[in-house]
């Protein structure tokens, strides 16, 4: 939760000394303030898991910060097999939950930091389920099987990628 903490702190350093607008990128985790000059969103990518040259979507961003965790940027690779920096508390292994990114979108840095790292370890479904339990975050699944899911409030300002290969679906409550 370093980044999500010191995203946080940094977005209110920048509000305290009267900014209003500006874009935080500490790699995996982007705090956005306000909206860019002529009061449109920030245009925020997530990469691609499978191919981190292209981009998976593009998030419309205002006073928030988007996290995203998985296991395509921190890994090696022994006989074959990739283990990742992702680590599973119940096994002490690389967790295999049959997602391959997870991205958490809420106005507390911290909050998006930790649970983007805590629902790719815990999977799809009780990633929805702990979604539908609260109001406070939005969620970007994208799965091993090649589905990428988008959570309601996402949704108006969520740009898919033209040509990743993945089939995308809104999550309603």
């Amino acid at each position: 939760v370093a980044k999500g903490f010191a995203a946080g702190e940094a977005e209110e350093a920048l509000r305290a000394a009267g900014v209003e607008r500006a874009l935080i990128d500490l790699g995996g985790n982007v705090t956005v303030v306000g909206t860019r000059p002529g009061g449109d969103p920030w245009r925020v990518a997530v990469k691609d898991p499978q191919n981190t040259e292209n981009y998976l979507c593009v998030l419309s961003l205002a006073d928030v910060t988007a996290s995203t965790s998985g296991g395509y940027e921190r890994y090696f690779e022994e006989n074959g097999v990739r283990y990742h920096h992702i680590l599973d508390p119940k096994t002490g292994w690389p967790a295999e939950s049959g997602l391959l990114s997870v991205s958490v979108v809420s106005a507390d840095a911290a909050l998006a930091d930790v649970l983007s790292t805590a629902l790719f370890v815990a999977g799809e479904e009780e990633a929805l389920d702990f979604w539908r339990s609260r109001e406070d975050f939005e969620l970007v699944l994208c799965t091993q099987d090649g589905r990428v899911l988008v959570t309601e409030g996402l949704e108006s300002g969520f740009l898919p990628a033209e040509d990743g290969g993945y089939t995308y679906e809104t999550v309603r409550r």
